[in-house]
């Protein structure tokens, strides 16, 4: 499988891209600078990246730049672009996707504050102070108490903080509407983790009975200061942004052809991290979900990136003219894969992962103008113990996707290597690769 990886990477350009990658592929500055501290999204990259790439790429000079991101998350890309907007020509079109409804809520509050700017303060403002007046008050308000164990779990959020959350919301949403609700509740979901128990480890909430759980309220008003301060603030923007709900993999439904100057994404990794699950607890607790059911259904609509769930087995590559291709490409992975109890789950993680990368490429293709660039940015997994390890490498599977699919991988820019213990593998890193349509 090395030799495989050797003999993909020898066709393209590679780069030590640690100078300018090394610190932005992870969320490096996004705590204190505002907008994006709104909420903390570990798995983000700097809003540092965008500018970078837009330098690196020579497109500062656009008119008009067009940008899309097919996984907006928290809205990092978007924010970043409309925060700079004044200095391109013509301003920025930044357009983003996100399936998941909680950090859709999340990107979507804060780009239309940003586009806002300071004329959203008083009224903001005015109804924080209606909200902390109820909140304190003595009147009796809906405790409608989301229906997920790992909220309701006493040792996991003690009983006084989750009534003070719930408190909190229905202050919210019976004194607010519109911009001023979204802008407070996502302040409020941003609490969650920290009045808890709990906190996001990799792949899972993990309890930690030593963690003392702080103050809901107390939380609420700190972050509220900050977001009040950010909106007094905040830059003028020149141009346009929006974050659409839906399947990042298929952004034709949400975006015109050749209407894209940069497509600028970081797709979910392969290393069986499912962030439906990560982020439930804030999902829950802002109504996203009300039923196990619907919670279900946003795991199986997500990319397949991970095996928590039993995905469909049905491939569009299967029935495409490049399947021949595409199987050759992903052939020595599957040989790879050890016959143990994982094998199930990680030979569906594997060809699902191809698959929607696939996919992802082909829409994109008819979505960038005919000078525009895709970039992606992605980090590579081991799999398995000492015995049975293999690396799924995404930068290179990926590239070569976008080549099948009408792409012409211009560089590999490797960000950062991703030292394990149980392997010394060159491949197991994070880069950043640019493309070019054909």
């Amino acid at each position: 499988m090395e030799a495989h990886y050797e003999a993909l990477e020898s066709s393209w350009h590679v780069v030590d891209g640690c100078l300018h990658y090394e610190r932005l592929v992870v969320p490096t500055g996004n705590a204190e600078s505002s907008f994006h501290r709104w909420f903390h999204l570990k798995e983000a990259f700097s809003g540092e990246m965008l500018p970078t790439v837009i330098k690196q790429l020579g497109q500062d000079a656009v008119d008009g730049l067009r940008i899309l991101d097919c996984f907006a998350g928290g809205g990092t890309t978007l924010v970043s672009g409309l925060k700079a907007s004044s200095q391109y020509r013509n301003g920025m079109d930044v357009v983003g996707i996100e399936r998941n409804p909680f950090l859709h809520h999340i990107s979507q509050s804060k780009l239309r504050a940003l586009l806002a700017g300071p004329t959203f303060l008083e009224e903001l403002s005015a109804e924080y102070k209606a909200v902390a007046e109820l909140y304190a008050s003595t009147r009796d308000l809906p405790h409608v108490v989301p229906a997920l164990s790992t909220l309701t779990n006493h040792d996991y959020v003690p009983s006084d903080n989750l009534r003070s959350l719930i408190r909190m919301r229905s202050a919210i949403t019976e004194v607010s509407d519109g911009l001023a609700r979204d802008v407070m509740l996502t302040a409020a979901a941003s609490v969650v983790e920290a009045s808890s128990r709990l906190r996001r480890d990799g792949r899972a909430l993990r309890f930690n009975a030593q963690r003392e759980p702080k103050n809901p309220w107390q939380e609420f008003r700190l972050r509220m200061e900050r977001i009040l301060d950010d909106i007094q603030d905040a830059p003028r923007v020149s141009g346009f942004g929006h974050v659409f709900q839906g399947d990042g993999r298929t952004p034709s439904t949400r975006v015109k052809p050749k209407s894209r100057d940069l497509i600028i994404f970081s797709p979910p990794y392969p290393n069986n991290i499912d962030y439906t699950e990560i982020y439930k607890m804030e999902a829950w607790y802002l109504g996203c979900y009300s039923t196990a059911e619907q919670f279900r259904s946003q795991r199986l609509k997500t990319v397949r990136s991970h095996p928590s769930v039993r995905f469909d087995e049905n491939y569009h590559f299967a029935t495409s003219p490049a399947a021949d291709e595409v199987r050759a490409l992903i052939r020595p992975l599957i040989e790879a894969v050890p016959e143990d109890r994982y094998q199930s789950g990680r030979l569906q993680l594997i060809r699902g992962y191809v698959d929607d990368m696939f996919k992802l490429f082909q829409e994109c293709r008819d979505l960038v103008a005919d000078n525009g660039r895709l970039v992606y940015v992605v980090g590579n997994s081991a799999h398995g113990d000492h015995e049975t390890r293999f690396i799924i490498a995404a930068d290179l599977l990926m590239a070569r996707l976008a080549e099948i699919a009408g792409w012409k991988v211009e560089e590999i820019a490797v960000a950062r290597s991703l030292r394990r213990r149980i392997t010394n593998s060159r491949f197991l890193r994070e880069s950043v690769v640019t493309l070019s349509p054909c």
